[in-house]
């Protein structure tokens, strides 16, 4: 028998071998731990759904990353809101703008660059200030209140810190643009380019610390992300790079968890990062799950692929993704299902997750199309709200209040 041939007879079954494994094996990596696809999940049998509230606890320190507690009760018929217009325009930006409780008035800021206040009993107009500067556009990013003033981001790469009166008491001036909402966090101003990193005193917007990454990746449109661990900062750049920096020694650091390779895809829209005790959590292209234990150093969970879902959210310990037919509450530790929940009757088949919150020790997950489903604490559904708003894109709690932002610019209040 011919050496050729017998090439030929081990390639063919080299190949019958590959195709065999491809429906049971995602991935083998070189961590001990062998992760399968979703056709062969387990249920979590020595772990709970965590309903912690983790709230935070600065005062007067407002962004569009705060979670805190609501008392607001959707279990009761009166489901009275407030409605404001804030944006005054649908959204071109990836991020709503919200709205902040300030002085007993709402403020907000429009596609135009102005600061509104609005009455907080009829949601009524009624001031508008122009923001101080020479530019010909204003598009904000983001808005956030700090001690008694306001921080402005705009997408050119501005950022301003105004009074309630639109005067700018400091100015920072970048050439690149900004796309990513400004996190305040140890009393700096973390701001995210398309390729760097800046700290700014939120006191004079002076560079507190600036470090640039560089990348061949392609500049993605939807910005990056920012997560916290007590002092080292998680994000996600424009240009895909993740990094992580020490904010009390300022310079970079290094963990094995940002060494693994991302899915760099035309749009990180649908990447997440998410911190949950000593965990933290990388939602690759919106269907891979990378957990990382930052105590023990090692992966607990890599590459593990869910399938069909059109999105997902994490919430504490649980990655909850939905698909047409089901809701999965996965651990993020293992892959193992909490829960899985048949919403046939229940949502739109087209729906999104907008948010998750955990409200008056229930969990509540808001949709796209005014759904809401609320959980107790067995993960059984309580019941499902139609709010009657449509195009919702964002879902926030802080200052006792649920924040309901529309594609349209709407804002309502509960």
């Amino acid at each position: 028998m011919s050496f050729s041939f017998i090439n030929k007879i081990s390639l063919y079954l080299s190949f019958i071998l590959i195709i065999s494994c491809q429906d049971t094996v995602s991935f083998i990596g070189k961590d001990e731990n062998i992760n399968i696809e979703n056709t062969n999940l387990e249920f979590e049998t020595e772990e709970f759904f965590d309903f912690s509230f983790f709230e935070d606890p600065t005062n007067n320190i407002i962004d569009i990353y705060t979670y805190q507690l609501s008392t607001f009760n959707f279990l009761n018929n009166d489901q009275s809101k407030l409605k404001i217009n804030n944006y005054e325009s649908k959204y071109s930006i990836n991020t709503p703008i919200n709205s902040i409780y300030f002085e007993d008035h709402i403020f907000s800021i429009n596609k135009k660059g102005e600061l509104l206040k609005f009455d907080t009993d009829t949601g009524k107009l009624i001031e508008r200030n122009n923001i101080q500067l020479d530019l010909v556009t204003k598009v904000p990013v983001s808005f956030s209140l700090y001690k008694n003033d306001f921080i402005v981001a705009l997408k050119t790469g501005e950022v301003a810190r105004i009074n309630k009166l639109g005067q700018v008491i400091w100015l920072f001036k970048n050439n690149d643009f900004l796309n990513t909402p400004i996190k305040i966090y140890n009393d700096n101003l973390i701001v995210l380019y398309s390729d760097k990193i800046i700290f700014l005193s939120p006191s004079n917007g002076d560079i507190v610390y600036e470090k640039i990454f560089k990348s061949g990746n392609i500049l993605q449109s939807s910005g990056g992300k920012i997560a916290n661990y007590y002092n080292i900062i998680f994000f996600i750049l424009s240009n895909s790079e993740f990094k992580a920096i020490d904010t009390f020694l300022f310079e970079e650091h290094n963990l094995n968890f940002d060494k693994f390779e991302i899915n760099t895809s035309l749009n990180n829209l649908k990447d997440q990062i998410h911190v949950y005790n000593n965990f933290i959590v990388y939602v690759d292209d919106g269907n891979i799950i990378h957990t990382y234990d930052m105590n023990l150093e090692r992966f607990v969970l890599r590459n593990f692929r869910i399938n069909n879902s059109s999105h997902v959210i994490i919430l504490n310990n649980a990655l909850i993704s939905k698909n047409e037919n089901f809701l999965y509450f996965y651990n993020i530790k293992n892959g193992n299902l909490f829960t899985k929940i048949n919403i046939n009757k229940v949502l739109n088949k087209k729906s999104s997750i907008i948010n998750a919150l955990v409200i008056n020790k229930r969990l509540h997950i808001f949709t796209d199309k005014g759904m809401i489903i609320i959980f107790d604490k067995n993960l059984n559904i309580q019941k499902t709200i139609n709010l009657k708003i449509k195009n919702i894109n964002q879902v926030y709690s802080y200052q006792n209040k649920i924040f309901v932002n529309t594609e349209k610019g709407i804002t309502y209040i509960y």
